[in-house]
């Protein structure tokens, strides 16, 4: 009686065992990654790779890297192509839920090998890396995320990092190791809104044309690390525009990897959706 069990038991554990490897056999293949200092390496040795960028096509004609083909996201499952081996896919380093799921769309064709690159073309732009962008002077763009796309790329993107500048003075009592997210009455709570998401708290009169504290509260944070070059700054301001300022500032110290929420504070009261919120008072 007692080997019968056994042999029950073991028939068991060995159809799960074949269960498990049907099961992973046909998940679709999602490349696990590469850096973009690997990626570089590898077009230095002259490997074969197809570099496919996934960005709409105004920011891909605004600035790609050497040689990627541009097809956007939302085309990519249906789009027909022969087995073209290694391919590395480029997203904008903010909407990785995008760039996984063109990879995951990829892997399904038939002879295609695709690998997601960390961080995007903002992490391959961050390094200095050779890009199609024209060089010399030009109008300083501003990056936007809506309250939509923020709430998914949180949920996705590991390196996104909320800047909350809404604050007006609660941030000076504190260093910049000391720089949680600050809960100020009146305020939306961004830790609740997003949550897991890392947040700096800089205090907005630190941000004076005499000061250089606000950018060096995010070095101090974050410029140590080795996947700096990775990370989105997303600035959150009152509605009231400093954001732009903010960003200004940043790009001159170095940080390009910067995005702003459109409609700050205003929007997270409503939490995005368009028009007015009303206080409701009671009589």
């Amino acid at each position: 009686m007692e080997a019968r069990g056994v042999t029950q038991m073991k028939n068991v554990l060995k159809g799960l065992v074949i269960n498990m490897v049907f099961v992973l056999a046909v998940l679709p293949d999602v490349g696990l990654g590469i850096t973009v200092e690997a990626f570089k390496g590898m077009l230095d040795h002259g490997d074969e790779v197809t570099i496919i960028d996934i960005r709409p096509r105004v920011s891909y004609t605004e600035g790609h890297i050497p040689g990627a083909i541009n097809i956007p996201a939302g085309i990519i499952a249906r789009k027909l192509l022969p087995p073209i081996g290694r391919v590395i896919v480029c997203g904008d380093g903010i909407r990785t839920d995008l760039t996984l799921k063109s990879v995951e769309d990829l892997n399904a064709k038939a002879g295609i090998q695709a690998d997601v690159l960390e961080g995007g073309f903002a992490a391959w732009e961050a390094l200095s890396l050779p890009s199609t962008q024209r060089r010399g002077v030009k109008r300083e763009r501003f990056r936007y995320i809506t309250y939509q796309e923020l709430n998914k790329a949180s949920a996705n993107n590991r390196d996104i990092v909320l800047v909350d500048i809404r604050s007006s003075g609660e941030a000076e009592k504190h260093t910049a190791s000391e720089l949680p997210a600050l809960s100020v009455e009146g305020l939306s709570d961004l830790s609740e809104k997003f949550p897991g998401v890392e947040i700096v708290t800089l205090d907005r009169r630190d941000l004076g044309s005499d000061s250089k504290a606000g950018d060096i509260s995010i070095a101090a944070l974050t410029g140590i690390k080795a996947s700096r070059h990775n990370r989105v700054y997303v600035l959150i301001d009152r509605g009231d525009g400093k954001a732009e300022k903010v960003a200004r500032r940043l790009h001159a110290a170095g940080i390009k990897q910067v995005v702003i929420l459109v409609g700050g504070e205003s929007i997270l009261q409503r939490d995005g959706q368009p028009g007015f919120k009303t206080e409701v008072t009671g009589n």
